[in-house]
């Protein structure tokens, strides 16, 4: 590592944490919390572009987006942790610093090299990967938390002496017929949907990202086990509710995802005539569409 490269590597991790102090001062001292999440929007979108054009290269942006995330997800696990507490109060703006602390650099780098018409910027594919790794172990937490720690419930109640529904949607179909009929509010069992089909959309996409040059079998395999798993794991343990219900929103997530993974692709072949996740010198034939899912 050459002195040049020290210096912007010590500057990113200055900034970075002048960054992460200013973002948890404006938490702990404005009630408003969404304005703590829009200015660290700002900030994380004009560091992000600061280092890339600085150094050209995205290794940087992974240093500072990394530092950011992990020190955003540290410090709101221990605000979780220390509850109640009468000085700092957790709220779901926590969760969005880190999203995006995330998001922001990852979408901005993203983007400009979708625009990028030569290979100005370097190592792209590594802050890819790399970002992806950060995303899916926080993920990996989130799921904990969502499945085993603070489950998610539907709004109904569990079914008599321990018995479980294997016919798909048919509880949840019981659920919003009767409280049609009752003219009541089916906004909770909406939102617990969508909540359970967007857990699944991260699998689905990052399935199909790292599976990519492996053949359908199994690609299929794990988009059907990895849901599987979780409810079987949430059955032997006896926290959440293991139901083919939650199974199959979580799949219907999955395919959501796999979608988005070919509308980018689509969209950077008509564009570049490449696949995204590949090296933007690489020029090939769109894969056909079948043997491609």
């Amino acid at each position: 590592m050459n002195k040049r490269s020290v210096n912007i590597s010590s500057l990113v991790i200055l900034l970075s944490l002048l960054s992460f102090l200013f973002e948890m001062c404006l938490y702990y001292f404005i009630p408003q919390h969404l304005i703590t999440v829009a200015v660290a929007a700002i900030i994380s979108l004009g560091l992000a572009h600061f280092f890339l054009e600085s150094s050209l290269n995205y290794d940087y942006c992974f240093l500072h987006a990394s530092f950011m995330t992990i020190t955003s997800t540290a410090f709101t696990i221990i605000v979780y942790l220390m509850q109640p507490n009468v000085w700092i109060a957790y709220d779901y703006s926590l969760i969005a610093l880190i999203i995006v602390n995330w998001f922001i650099p990852f979408g901005y780098c993203f983007i400009r090299d979708f625009c990028d018409r030569g290979p100005r910027f370097a190592e792209y594919l590594f802050f890819f990967y790399g970002m992806s790794i950060l995303f899916l172990i926080i993920y990996a937490i989130a799921l904990v938390k969502l499945l085993f720690v603070t489950p998610l419930l539907p709004p109904y109640e569990t079914m008599d002496f321990g018995a479980h529904n294997f016919i798909p949607f048919m509880a949840t179909g019981n659920y919003i017929e009767d409280a049609l009929s009752h003219h009541a509010s089916i906004t909770k069992m909406i939102t617990y949907m969508l909540e359970m089909i967007v857990l699944g959309i991260p699998a689905g996409f990052y399935i199909r990202v790292f599976l990519r040059n492996h053949s359908i079998t199994p690609r299929i395999f794990t988009y059907l086990f990895l849901p599987f798993l979780l409810e079987f794991i949430q059955f032997l343990t006896g926290i959440g509710r293991a139901d083919i219900d939650d199974y199959t929103f979580y799949l219907i997530g999955i395919l959501v995802g796999i979608a988005i993974y070919y509308i980018v692709y689509r969209i950077s072949y008509e564009v570049h005539k490449r696949d995204f996740l590949e090296d933007r010198t690489v020029v090939k034939k769109l894969w056909h569409f079948q043997d491609n899912y």
